[in-house]
């Protein structure tokens, strides 16, 4: 358990999210005590997000004011108009108040949301970088990326949290191939490139093959494809699925898919690999580092169906792979326990709170040397 006395968290409404940011929020929560938190954003509108900000930064301020214990500011944030946001944010704690600043960096579009930015958003994106006291983004590969690219105090990299099963399961045994599908449903997490690569292959898939699908999004879409590619018979839309059902889901499935163009470091690969699923996915953010770590599965290129159709066909026809991939998915998630992740955050605090310290010390006692001269 961290103490979180001088910890102030800031990031989107954790309690109900059904994102990843609010999940790993949920997480830290029960790990982090007191767990001192502003919420930016509690709504699926915009509209809704945008009226509700002012309330936020006046919270922070009133926070700010009123608790003088907290030292550091923990900001979780992503691209897009998540990053205008938590940017008048990191301007009002470093520069009003002072505090030191972690810009906690989750999703898979900020290489191209950068570099599709005017010259001025560039610049107060690498300005803001720049200053905060500490980068935290979810992978190697993201490391390198910002690394390379902007001038930065300090990087580290921390995983994604997921708690440990209170009842372990063994890869169901099955005749067919029993795959799951978790996301957002759209084109970026490449739902429909692979209802497309089993409608190509339906003969071949009939009886061997079944997906199941969970999520929401463009689900009218995902219904209407579903019924004019014919696959009734192979994939079953399970809708926005809570804790209990996406336990079942796990537990009745044998591998797990998410084809996706942009990602981080997906929550719900990790959550596959607590189940000890075998894992097909793509070569973007944070997931080779997964795969190619704990060689628990293969990786395609986004978009590539010949590939994932080799991909599916080599599932179906190999249970040996599929047994060794869920050993090493099993292996391979303690690295993503609590244990682990928060040993290495709380060095993180810890490192900060010290400098912060030091700074202090120093800035004291160049006003005494003042005083004297």
């Amino acid at each position: 358990m961290i103490r979180g006395e001088k910890i102030l968290f800031v990031g989107p409404e954790f309690r109900k999210s059904r994102g990843g940011i609010g999940m790993c929020l949920k997480n830290y929560s029960q790990y982090i005590s007191p767990f001192k938190i502003i919420v930016t954003s509690r709504f699926q509108s915009l509209l809704m997000t945008v009226l509700f900000f002012p309330f936020c930064l006046m919270g922070i301020m009133v926070k700010l004011l009123t608790d003088r214990e907290i030292e550091i500011v923990h900001i979780h944030g992503a691209s897009q108009g998540s990053f205008y946001r938590k940017y008048l944010i990191f301007l009002i704690v470093k520069y009003c108040f002072r505090k030191k600043v972690i810009y906690h960096i989750h999703g898979g579009g900020y290489k191209e949301f950068f570099e599709n930015s005017s010259p001025r958003i560039q610049k107060a994106i690498r300005f803001m970088i720049g200053k905060v006291d500490l980068l935290i983004c979810l992978s190697e590969k993201w490391k390198q990326f910002f690394g390379s690219t902007f001038e930065i105090r300090k990087i580290a990299v921390v995983n994604n949290v997921v708690l440990p099963l209170s009842n372990p399961k063994a890869l169901k045994e099955s005749k067919r191939l029993e795959l799951l599908f978790l996301g957002l449903i759209g084109d970026n997490k490449g739902i429909f490139d692979l209802l497309k690569v089993i409608k190509n292959h339906r003969i071949r898939f009939q009886n061997r093959l079944f997906l199941r699908v969970g999520g929401n999004g463009e689900v009218e879409r995902l219904k209407k494809t579903i019924k004019e590619y014919c696959l009734e018979s192979l994939v079953s839309f399970e809708g926005w699925v809570g804790k209990e059902r996406k336990d079942q889901l796990f537990r009745t499935s044998n591998a797990y898919i998410l084809p996706s163009y942009l990602e981080g470091q997906p929550l719900s690969i990790l959550e596959a690999m607590n189940y000890g699923l075998p894992i097909i996915s793509t070569r973007v953010g944070g997931i080779p580092d997964i795969l190619n770590t704990y060689e628990n599965g293969l990786l395609v290129e986004p978009g590539d169906h010949e590939g994932l159709a080799l991909a599916l066909n080599l599932f179906m026809k190999n249970s040996k792979l599929l047994q060794n991939y869920s050993r090493r998915s099993r292996e391979g998630i303690v690295d993503f326990y609590p244990d682990k992740v928060f040993k290495d955050l709380a060095v993180l605090y810890d490192q900060l709170l010290r400098a912060g310290d030091l700074e202090s010390r120093v800035t004291t006692v160049t006003r005494k040397k003042s005083l004297f001269n």
